[in-house]
């Protein structure tokens, strides 16, 4: 019975992550699939999570999943800074744009 409460309290953690995308972003980047990874971080961004926007920034910095693009990667690292991404603020200020 502790086994199933355990699962069940995992799995309650874990669904808001999947649900916003991020956590299916992540696992799309672990099978290299970009294209997936890039609209999954697309909605979780547009849903208010930085952490999909920081991870969406770095694919359009890379060109990976979709065009490069280092203005839209330097828009997307300042909406993660500004939602808190601390990280996001870093990349902002390390993102040259032409």
């Amino acid at each position: 019975m502790k086994k199933l409460l355990n699962l069940i309290a995992i799995a309650v953690v874990a669904i808001p992550c999947f649900a916003d995308g991020l956590g299916e972003g992540k696992t799309a980047l672990e099978f290299n699939d970009y294209v997936k990874a890039a609209e999954a971080f697309e909605r979780s961004c547009t849903g208010g999570n930085a952490q999909g926007c920081l991870e969406l920034g770095a694919l359009y910095e890379q060109g990976v999943g979709v065009a490069q693009n280092p203005y839209k990667a330097s828009s997307l690292y300042a909406q993660a800074c500004r939602e808190g991404e601390a990280k996001g603020c870093s990349r902002m200020g390390l993102t040259v744009t032409p």
